[in-house]
Order: structure tokens, then sequence, then C-alpha cells
């Protein structure tokens, strides 16, 4: 447990310390720490695990925070700058205390094979650039359904290089996410929103690795995060 911006925080999800499915890292204690400014740092580096259970040997620890506070309709928010290297995985999101789905991905970063996060394809030329997405995962059906993944307008600013806000705000008839104070997403589909009522919300914020690392190459990360803010419904002006 590590205590942060005024709440608690597992070291890892609240179901244990690896995902069935992603068994290509583990999240990682040891990749967990506050420094001298208070800010978290999520890492990513090579200390491989045996989990017997799943019969895999996890090679890569990487540092992920699940808040212990049942949220509800509010405004949540982080100022963070995302690792740099290959293969990496950060992300700013939330999923339901009772079921999954519902789930809101606030962002979702991905430098795949780059060092950084710049976007050499089509939506680059649009003026998105950055390989930082939002997503919304819903349904009642075992493979739920998703809105889809998006890329936004981040302007030219480098986000593993410069901090950037990263925000949204969940309530019974809309879900927007902004980043850097600008609204960049919205959903008011009531059937979509509908599964996101009656529910409370977990907060995950984590560093990590998709399927293609190398794990003897990957030379580790960091993941810096300034503050976690959460502002209640009745809170907001």
């Amino acid at each position: 447990m590590i205590e942060w911006s005024g709440y608690s925080w597992l070291k890892q999800e609240r179901w244990g310390q690896i995902h069935p499915d992603k068994t290509m890292c583990w999240y990682d204690s040891s990749a967990v720490s506050i420094d001298e400014n208070g800010y978290l740092n999520l890492k990513t580096h090579y200390n491989p695990k045996l989990f017997d259970e799943w019969g895999v040997e996890s090679k890569i620890g990487v540092g992920l925070v699940s808040c212990t506070e049942r949220f509800g309709y509010g405004y949540f928010e982080i100022e963070a700058k995302l690792p740099r290297g290959k293969n990496l995985w950060p992300a700013f999101w939330m999923w339901s205390w009772d079921s999954w789905p519902p789930e809101i991905d606030v962002f979702e970063g991905y430098t795949r094979k780059k060092e950084g996060y710049f976007n050499w394809d089509l939506e680059s030329l649009l003026g998105k650039f950055w390989d930082v997405q939002t997503n919304f995962h819903y349904g009642d059906t075992p493979n739920n359904t998703s809105e889809g993944a998006k890329t936004h307008w981040m302007g030219f600013k480098d986000p593993s290089k410069n901090f950037v806000k990263y925000g949204c705000l969940w309530l019974k008839d809309k879900i927007q996410i902004f980043y850097n104070d600008k609204m960049v997403r919205e959903l008011t589909n009531p059937y979509v929103l509908r599964f996101f009522r009656y529910t409370h919300m977990n907060v995950i914020i984590n560093n990590s690795v998709d399927a293609e690392v190398n794990p003897d190459l990957h030379k580790g990360s960091n993941f810096i995060i300034k503050y976690f803010k959460y502002i209640p419904e009745e809170n907001l002006s």
C-alpha cells in the first residue's frame, strides 16, 4: 500500500499481480515509488517472477497503482510525463467496482517500436501527432463492445518530455475527456451511458509494456505523475 495525493493505493490490481491474458508483465511493487518532489514514479524494469498458477515466468515488472476509494460521479485528473522507450503502454483509466466492463480509458499511450509517441501515419498529417488514445468499453455480452480508440489533438509538445494534464468528467448524462483543460472527446449516447450508471469506479494509473516487448533488450522506463485529484459531482461549480 502507498499513500499519495490524499488517497491510499494498492501497488497491484485489486485481483492480483498478473493478468492471465497479459503475462508479458506483472504488477511489481518495487516499480512504484514517490520521489523527493512528491511525484508518483511508475517504472518498468527487467525483474523476472514465476507464477506457478499460470505456469509462466513473467520477465518485466511494471508499476501500477489501484486506488482503494470507490469513486462516484465527478471530475478526475492527473498531470503526467509519459515514459520513453520501446513497446510501452502507460495509462490512466477507470473500471467498475461491480463488474467489467464498463471501463473509461482517459488515456492509453503507445510507443510501439519507437522511443516516443509520435505518429508517422495519416492521422499525423491531420493534426493528431501523438499515439495517445481514449476509449470506452461497455456492454452486457462476454466480449463487450467499445466506442473505439481515438487519438486527439494534444499540441506540439512531446508528452514524454512535458507534463500534460489528463482529465475526465464522468456524469450521468455525459462523459468528457480533457487534455490540458481542452475537451477532446464527449460521450452523450444514452444507450452507451446507461452501462456507466449505478456503479462506482476504481481508478488505475499504470506503466506497462505491450505484447511485443523484448525482455532481453528492455532498458526500463519511468512514468512520472505530479498528482491525482478528484472533485465530486456535488462540488463542481
